[in-house]
């Protein structure tokens, strides 16, 4: 056995001593995966082939490393170059050109072939996929699990799981993961909440970990153990995907609720008009739920979905909010939700209920201004010419008196200044905003967002809808946004 490992490893240093160049390519490689070759030259001057001019112009260089060797005084240089390709079909690797101290050297053709991946057997390791059904609609969920089983002596150094990428599935990871023993083996863990997208048989190809062991028995490694890489696959699993109901895209079990803040108001007032719905299934695909109502303004916030799976079931409220304006009374019509109720085998319609807004007849009462003349007697005044003489006296008070006066309004002024530039200074984007607007289409959508801050605010913001000059609203929405500090 001793003189079998020494012929294959004087084998192999004969190889290497005596090849300029060697090309180490694999002959098939998994779909959807890289395929990895190296190119080593050997030589004083050594020049590698450029793939542009190849039909293999999308391979990339992924590692390059050069050593220097002297043998009977002459120096040779050794080139590694690893590169890297998504090949999408079987193909023919080309005949590649290689210059070795302006010698040309020519590699031959090589067929190279995509294979599926198929599940690892290993009584070290085992990795497997787990569904909690087969059969299930578009849009329904289910568990998906992956299993993770070594040997606590396997001699494994390092594991990386690759991304998945569950095709014609929507998907998410949950946090339930988890690592037990079981005998001789440790296990581990992954839940994946998956979806189907489409109907009809959809597959899952295999899951792949890459591994690094160690090999103890490595007989080529003197010093050290070497590691070795493993690529462990899973299984693969297929399942029946089932059509909805037509113009149906909900499937589980959901409840529909409508509220409003207030059921009479005044004229110009806004209510508060929510939606909720709770329910469990695919609740993420509820979508934007809109109010066409005639006789009101409507303002309308995104909608709000939070869901979790919980109680083995993914399950969640879907909550909107809209302002609602009134023109005169009117009713919110009900809103409808339709789902496939699995359980039922059929459509089930839910729907919120209407809601009556009274609008109350208010009028605005203008008190009569009271106008008082005033009888202004003009009388004529006799003209006197006075003739003052001013002492030196007055002349020192007056001088004084008016440069006490004069330092008053310089004072003033600097003053005005320094108030001027803080305002300035106080003003925010917003103020900025409001001042530019243009007309009322453009202050509105600035302030839309601030209804329900201030009772006094939201009157100035539903008035700007009823008036088409906005000046003097402008100035009186500037001062309410300043108090309030906005």
């Amino acid at each position: 056995m001793f003189l079998i490992k020494y012929f294959i490893l004087s084998s192999i240093f004969l190889v290497s001593l005596f090849s300029n160049v060697q090309l180490s390519i694999p002959k098939d490689v998994v779909r959807g995966e890289a395929l990895f070759f190296t190119i080593e030259i050997t030589g004083k001057d050594v020049s590698f082939p450029d793939f542009k001019n190849t039909s293999l112009s999308s391979i990339q260089e992924v590692s390059s490393s050069t050593s220097t060797n002297i043998i009977n005084n002459q120096i040779t240089k050794k080139v590694k170059k690893i590169y890297s390709m998504y090949p999408t079909k079987d193909f023919i690797f080309p005949a590649l050109k290689f210059i070795v101290d302006k010698k040309e050297y020519f590699s031959k053709q090589r067929s190279i072939s995509l294979k599926n991946a198929e599940k690892t057997i290993s009584s070290d390791f085992d990795l497997s996929l787990k569904a909690d059904v087969k059969e299930l609609y578009v849009n329904e969920n289910f568990i998906l699990t992956l299993i993770f089983k070594y040997k606590k002596n396997a001699n494994i150094v390092d594991l990386s799981f690759e991304k998945p990428n569950f095709e014609n599935f929507w998907y998410k990871q949950l946090d339930s993961s988890k690592q037990y023993e079981e005998g001789e083996f440790v296990i581990q863990e992954l839940k994946f909440l998956l979806f189907p997208l489409k109907s009809g048989i959809i597959k899952i190809n295999p899951l792949k970990i890459n591994a690094q062991i160690i090999e103890a028995n490595n007989s080529f490694s003197f010093f050290s153990n070497a590691t070795s890489s493993v690529k462990i696959y899973s299984n693969d699993l297929e399942f029946n995907v089932k059509e909805l109901p037509s113009n149906i895209n909900l499937i589980g079990k959901f409840d529909i609720k409508a509220k409003s803040d207030k059921r009479q108001i005044n004229q110009g007032e806004a209510i508060s008009f929510k939606l909720e719905i709770r329910g469990y299934g695919n609740i993420d695909d509820i979508g934007d739920i809109k109010l066409d109502l005639k006789n009101a303004t409507v303002y309308e916030n995104k909608p709000i979905v939070k869901a979790e799976y919980k109680e083995n079931k993914y399950q969640g409220i879907y909550t909107k909010v809209f302002s609602i304006i009134p023109n005169k009374s009117m009713t919110i019509p009900k809103i409808n939700l339709e789902y496939f109720d699995k359980e039922l085998g059929e459509v089930v319609l839910k729907q919120s209920d209407a809601i009556d807004i009274k609008l109350l007849n208010t009028s605005i009462v203008k008190k009569p201004e009271l106008i008082q003349k005033l009888n202004i007697e003009i009388k004529e005044k006799e003209v006197v010419k006075v003739i003052e003489k001013v002492s030196t006296k007055d002349r020192i008070i007056f001088f004084f008196l008016g440069l006490f006066v004069g330092l008053l309004i310089l004072g003033l002024y600097l003053y005005a200044i320094k108030y001027k530039n803080k305002n300035k200074l106080d003003e925010t984007s917003l103020l900025k905003k409001i001042k530019k607007s243009k007309n009322k289409d453009e202050l509105l959508k600035l302030l839309v967002v601030y209804i329900k801050i201030d009772s006094s605010l939201d009157e100035l913001i539903f008035k700007i809808e009823k008036n088409d000059d906005i000046k003097l609203l402008k100035k009186d929405i500037i001062i309410k946004i300043k108090e309030l500090k906005l």
